[in-house]
């Protein structure tokens, strides 16, 4: 898999604020009150719009050429972003999701008056089902 992209990332001036898309990522739109601090915004942007691509199963566009992208102000800025995707794929994997569980009232009751945390034990019981030996 594919882990270094280079896309090119708009960034027009408002009066008090610089706001930024993707072209090549319809919706993928932020803002922040400079081009310097926006930067690392639009990098994690750029990387939550491969993420949901990849999770949808989509194919990651090339990147637009710079002479097809329209700037629509003479402030308008074309900057490219460069991310390396391999640390945010692996934050994706390891982030905590909620999964509800049902058991008896008087189970859950003893649980938590022995103050045992139910989330760790159901990660501890599943990897075990599962034959996991390492943790991520």
């Amino acid at each position: 898999m594919k882990n270094h992209f280079i896309y090119p990332c708009v960034f027009e001036q408002a009066q008090k604020n610089v706001s930024f898309y993707f072209p090549d990522f319809p919706g993928f739109v932020g803002s922040h009150e400079n081009i310097e601090k926006g930067l690392p915004v639009a990098r994690n942007l750029l990387a939550e719009a491969i993420l949901q691509y990849e999770a949808e199963g989509k194919e990651l566009p090339s990147p637009s050429d710079p002479k097809d992208i329209e700037l629509y102000d003479p402030t308008d800025r074309i900057v490219y972003v460069e991310i390396w995707m391999q640390p945010y794929r692996d934050e994706a994997a390891n982030k905590a999701v909620t999964k509800n569980c049902t058991l008896p009232k008087w189970l859950r009751d003893a649980g938590e008056a022995a103050g045992l945390n139910f989330s760790q034990l159901l990660q501890t019981a599943i990897k075990e089902a599962l034959g996991i030996k390492e943790t991520r």
